[in-house]
């Protein structure tokens, strides 16, 4: 019972509030659980690709994406079959947070940037349901969302706007969380333009909304790799611990690594990582793992405010050096300074767990009970 109290107490929630939380999550597994109807779907999505490719219906055909570093605009063109090489899944990493305001979305579009920039074919997908804004981030104006794709059967590559670095913007809408009560034809329709942007990329970042809704932790938890962003600010800490405990619930707790943003210093990155694993160690016995840190700098308020990627606007920035740092970890190309030694604590079930296909495990959530 003390373990409990002091638990709430770092979360900063009374008892009654601590009960009322426990009570969402439960409501929100159990719509997870009712699954089997679009998991099939979305298995037999990844099985077409890789059994029988020259049979493969047109509306699941899997998109080609240029690699940023060939042109200066990527072109989303279909391969012709016989050109097309054997389907590899993209690792798909999720920007979550606790609450707003923490620069998740930021985070998201330069993240994409960077990524794009070490010659890998990225597309962020904009999940954030209720306030999708990562199109402003970017500074385009999309005619189609991913709302067109679930309300009126438009296509990946019709919704798909190339964004500035070099990426592939899939712009959300609120018309995402109706999937459950779409007909059966246009479910599938879903399913198999996801696939095929699952299947033509090599990286997928989803941009979730902000807290531990529904929506948001089902697009967290289905991705290989959660990126939990937090600033130095209390609440802050406590609403991503909160996020963590949600995910871990979920079983999630392999892909969790922390992102601390607008940090004054490193000794302020590294004492907010301290008391986040130190918590998450003690009562929910699972290491989080810090992948890096992001100055405060003004640059980047300069950036949102002229709508251009931070990378793009001020690419000399400290904090333009410390997220290229983030991507280089990510890819597994070299350290932030922060992550040393965390390696080795990454478990065996984390790799099986990148073998897996994003889509199957957000096909769940989809096919939550009407």
């Amino acid at each position: 019972m003390a373990e409990l109290d002091i638990d709430q107490s770092f979360l900063g929630l009374a008892p009654p509030e601590a009960r009322a939380l426990c009570a969402v999550e439960g409501r929100a597994a159990a719509r997870m659980d009712q699954a089997e109807e679009l998991r099939r779907l979305a298995q037999g999505s990844v099985l077409t690709s890789t059994v029988s490719p020259t049979t493969e219906p047109p509306a699941s055909r899997a998109l080609s994406i240029a690699a940023p570093a060939a042109v200066s605009q990527p072109i989303l063109t279909p391969l012709p079959q016989a050109a097309r090489p054997a389907p590899k899944l993209a690792r798909a990493i999720a920007i979550s947070s606790g609450k707003g305001g923490v620069g998740k979305s930021n985070l998201a579009v330069n993240l994409a940037v960077a990524l794009a920039a070490r010659g890998l074919r990225v597309a962020l997908l904009d999940a954030d349901l209720g306030l999708a804004n990562a199109d402003l981030l970017c500074g385009v104006t999309p005619k189609l969302t991913l709302e067109d794709v679930v309300r009126s059967g438009r296509t990946i590559e019709e919704v798909a706007v190339p964004a500035p670095g070099g990426f592939f913007l899939i712009p959300g809408a609120s018309g995402v969380s109706l999937l459950a009560d779409l007909t059966p034809t246009l479910r599938r329709h879903v399913v198999a333009q996801l696939a095929s942007l699952e299947r033509s990329v090599d990286i997928l970042l989803i941009d979730t909304g902000a807290g531990i809704g529904a929506n948001s932790m089902a697009f967290a938890a289905a991705a290989h790799t959660i990126l939990v962003a937090t600033t130095p600010e209390p609440p802050a800490i406590a609403d991503a611990y909160g996020a963590i405990k949600t995910l871990i619930a979920r079983g999630a707790g392999d892909g969790i690594q922390l992102v601390v943003n607008m940090a004054r210093s490193e000794q302020e990155v590294r004492a907010v990582h301290e008391r986040i694993d130190r918590v998450s160690r003690a009562f929910l016995h699972v290491p989080i793992r810090l992948v890096g840190g992001v100055s405060y700098d003004p640059a980047v308020p300069a950036a949102v405010r002229r709508r251009e990627p931070l990378l793009i606007a001020s690419p000399r920035a400290r904090a333009s050096q410390e997220l290229h740092e983030i991507a280089a970890v990510l890819c597994g190309e070299g350290s932030s300074g922060f992550e040393r030694g965390s390696k080795a604590e990454l478990s065996d079930s984390t790799r099986l767990r990148a073998r897996a296909s994003f889509l199957g495990r957000l096909a769940g959530w989809f096919a939550r009970e009407r």
